[in-house]
């Protein structure tokens, strides 16, 4: 074969070899790419217009929409799926995939559906199997995780970043801290008049520990989150207690934040003889696309603006149910009728059942 031929073939197969592996996704330039510091300190370079994006991170779903990326997602997590209002927004939510079930990700799948962006929780990061298998897929990933208010701020700016709408993001974070703040003005006269909470989450002797976002929230409202005073058994971030410990807080209220719960705590005859019960005073904290105030909601504002009204309303006299279609329309560009902001106050199928359903 002539040199000068072969020359040109060696040079074209280089060039194609470098451009394959440049960048975060092959075929890409550094100009289509941005660079983002996830939250355990990754350095990566994600795609600048993801087409298929994989979110196994339940946490990440509703700031994809929010960005205006909820229809590119097209394998994720069971979780994100089951929010009736997420899929209401963004119809296409629903079909997206499931490639994640009990903390595994199935990369096959992943693969298969040409994915160029992964949005992954710390706690599957953090799991040496599940990393591994990360990795190996040569797919950008973003990991997003966090500890308390201010982290989880953080996170739904590094989510912006990662998706270039940090504008996005970065309107929301602003008016998060502003709902925290003016919180905690109206109550500041109120401090000294601390009412006992438990609060239930998910199930009726789960609850608050220590240091934990619930923590966060809820106390901001002044009262006494009956939870923290006592050492609890805490594992993987979820804290239990007894029906015999909550009689002897023998709380002034109770919050749940899963539907059906303060039901069955009005109606369980074992319940009967707390005072908060007798008194009716047991209520179900808003659902909305996330359960409002849970570890990993996104609306966590929500649930405190709630609370603070429930608790205080001559301090802090809202119109809430104006405040959620104000909320939803200004985020997601989505108007709530009078019949679904009720559905979220009463938290009236707003989240489909949890199913067993597998991975593809």
């Amino acid at each position: 074969m002539n040199r000068r031929i072969l020359a040109a073939i060696l040079l074209i197969c280089l060039a194609a070899s470098l451009l394959s592996g440049c960048g975060a996704v092959a075929g890409q330039s550094a100009a289509d790419t941005i660079t983002v510091t996830d939250c355990v300190g990754r350095t990566v370079e994600v795609p600048k217009d993801p087409q298929s994006i994989c979110c196994v991170c339940p946490f990440s779903g509703p700031i994809i929409v929010m960005c205006g990326y909820g229809d590119r997602v097209t394998t994720g997590c069971n979780n994100m799926t089951r929010s009736n209002l997420l899929t209401m927004i963004c119809p296409g939510i629903a079909d997206a995939v499931v490639v994640k079930s009990s903390g595994s990700v199935n990369g096959e799948a992943v693969l298969e559906y040409g994915t160029d962006l992964i949005f992954v929780n710390d706690g599957t990061y953090e799991t040496p199997e599940e990393r591994t298998k990360l990795d190996s897929l040569g797919i950008p990933y973003v990991v997003i995780g966090f500890d308390d208010l201010e982290s989880q701020l953080e996170a739904m700016l590094v989510i912006g970043r990662a998706l270039n709408a940090e504008d996005k993001t970065q309107a929301y974070v602003d008016w998060c801290k502003g709902v925290y703040a003016d919180v905690q003005e109206a109550l500041s006269d109120v401090q000294d008049e601390s009412l006992d909470l438990y609060h239930a989450i998910n199930e009726a002797v789960r609850t608050d520990y220590a240091g934990c976002i619930c923590d966060e929230w809820i106390t901001m409202t002044g009262v006494n989150d009956v939870s923290l005073s006592t050492d609890l058994s805490v594992d993987g971030g979820k804290a239990y207690t007894t029906l015999e410990q909550i009689y002897t807080w023998d709380p002034d209220l109770i919050i749940c934040n899963e539907a059906g719960v303060d039901d069955y705590i009005l109606s369980d005859e074992k319940w009967a003889g707390l005072r908060c019960v007798r008194d009716g005073a047991v209520y179900q904290i808003p659902v909305g696309i996330s359960r409002m105030g849970h570890p990993s909601s996104t609306e966590t504002p929500l649930a405190l603006m709630w609370l603070a009204n429930l608790l205080y309303p001559e301090q802090y006299e809202i119109d809430y149910a104006q405040t959620l279609k104000d909320y939803y329309l200004r985020f997601y560009d989505f108007e709530i009728d009078d019949e679904m902001t009720q559905a979220i106050i009463e938290a009236d199928e707003m989240r489909t059942e949890k199913t067993t359903q597998k991975v593809e």
